[in-house]
């Protein structure tokens, strides 16, 4: 990882400060020559601070890229973000069970267009993590999949990384079951040491627009677990 230029894929604003914060600051991701972020649906209006109608969607977008330019400041990356547009935006429901889906693959022609904002990204980096699609959320499963379609491409030196706060709320076992969808042969890996108080304070205080009770539990059992932050790698890059 020394010396090495990332690139860390991430569905929305916040989503790699929260999954991978400790990593930014004291874990594998500290020790990377550089890293960027970018955001594939940069087009939001989901804040629990006001109600998200659509025409709020460009107040909601500039008020979520301004924390996410914070937290690049705070953690030491640099940030982009696509045009796309958020699963509430795409499908106008604001109610969160309809973020989710059950299990196996979804297909979705966003995975396409996803892909190919991959493949343009992968020649500006050594490496590429992508979000592994933990916690079953619709965007997070289109990013993972087309990261997926890389590596079943032939694509080197990508792997996935585990979503928090979902994490805190699904055992080792469910885990392991949902990466095992993924079908590439991947095994976890230990991102960083055990997440620090202080790195979940930044978070909260940074994203103001997101945080609520769910996440601050999921930070609680974090702590009292002494979780790590985890990365997914090919079986062959393990260890």
């Amino acid at each position: 990882m020394a010396g090495k230029h990332v690139l860390v894929v991430s569905p929305h604003y916040d989503d790699v400060p929260l999954s991978l914060g400790q990593s930014l600051r004291d874990g594998l991701l500290s020790r990377a020559a550089r890293v960027d972020v970018r955001v594939v649906f940069g087009r939001t209006n989901w804040s629990v601070q006001i109600h998200p109608t659509p025409g709020r969607a460009p107040l909601v977008t500039a008020w979520r890229r301004v924390e996410e330019e914070l937290a690049g400041r705070l953690f030491g990356y640099r940030v982009g973000a696509a045009p796309l547009e958020e699963i509430i935006l795409r499908e106008g429901a604001i109610d969160p069970k309809n973020f989710r889906y059950a299990s196996g693959t979804l297909e979705d022609p966003l995975i396409g267009r996803i892909e190919a904002l991959g493949w343009s990204w992968r020649t500006q980096a050594d490496l590429m993590w992508f979000c592994a699609g933990v916690g079953r959320h619709v965007d997070h499963h289109l990013v993972a999949e087309a990261g997926a379609r890389m590596v079943r491409g032939g694509a080197e030196g990508i792997c996935f990384y585990e979503e928090r706060p979902y994490t805190a709320y699904l055992s080792g076992e469910d885990i392991a079951a949902e990466m095992a969808e993924m079908d590439l042969g991947l095994e976890p890996r230990a991102a960083s040491g055990p997440i620090a108080a202080s790195t979940h304070a930044r978070v909260y205080w940074i994203y103001r627009s997101q945080m609520k009770e769910y996440f601050k539990k999921a930070q609680a059992t974090d702590r009292a677990d002494g979780r790590t932050e985890r990365v997914w790698v090919p079986s062959t890059a393990a260890g």
